[in-house]
């Protein structure tokens, strides 16, 4: 099947191309509270960029697109799944099909790229966040939120492992589709265990972004957790969550 950054990346469609049109009605957790917490940040954004143009990068089902809309004048949404995209019912939004690596579009082209929950499907990060930074305006934010972070999961690991098997988001998915294997979903999150946050703001700097802010959080993994801990901001090892906003 070839290296291992070909086989994630095949693993990415092939399990978005299966879940298609029915991803955010079994993932659960695109709410109504989770859809304002994002528009907040895009409201913020927008107010700080001039607001033309955003790129929904790895959208999914285009949640954060539709949020978006309110906010931009002009939207974007590419995923490495075909089927994914036509599940999108947005006239408005220009869909693409592509590989985040190698984004099929001209330099400085986009206000804000956002990428929500995709970092923990990469198999590096220094291709994509070239791209990203090629695309973006000068001034333009990239803005990226809900992966794991790789710190709290090492110092929480037996408690999660706990969760994960209560919550068995693997099992869940194979039983819904029999085209659905196990190695289609180990590969697809291939980050199960967090993402290296310290690395990936390394990275960025190096690249050339600026004015990088990194928050960790708990918003949006269930009701209980937004009641307890709120969108109120952690130090390192003490929320699951990594939001990233950094300008170009």
């Amino acid at each position: 099947m070839g290296n291992l950054e070909t086989q994630i990346k095949r693993a990415n469609k092939d399990f978005y191309d299966i879940v298609g049109d029915s991803y955010e009605e079994i993932d659960g957790r695109r709410s109504e509270g989770l859809a304002q917490y994002v528009a907040s940040r895009l409201k913020l954004i927008s107010q700080g960029t001039d607001g033309i143009s955003m790129l929904d990068l790895g959208c999914g089902s285009g949640f954060v697109s539709r949020i978006a809309g309110d906010y931009f004048k002009s939207r974007a949404a590419m995923d490495i799944s075909s089927r994914i995209l036509k599940a999108i019912r947005d006239n408005a939004l220009l869909k693409i099909t592509g590989d985040s690596d190698f984004i099929p579009v001209k330099s400085e082209s986009f206000s804000c790229i956002a990428a929500f929950a995709v970092l923990h499907h990469s198999y590096s990060f220094e291709k994509m966040f070239n791209e990203i930074y090629r695309i973006l305006k000068k001034g333009g934010r990239f803005y990226s939120d809900h992966d794991m972070d790789s710190f709290f999961y090492n110092r929480y690991k037996s408690l999660l492992k706990i969760y994960r098997k209560i919550n068995d988001a693997k099992k869940h998915y194979l039983s819904k589709f029999n085209q659905l294997t196990e190695e289609i979903y180990n590969y697809s999150e291939f980050h199960q265990k967090g993402i290296p946050s310290d690395s990936i703001i390394k990275i960025l700097n190096d690249i050339g972004f600026k004015d990088i802010r990194i928050e960790y959080h708990w918003y949006g993994l269930s009701p209980l957790t937004d009641r307890i801990f709120g969108e109120k901001s952690y130090k390192k090892g003490y929320a699951p969550l990594v939001r990233i906003i950094a300008v170009k």
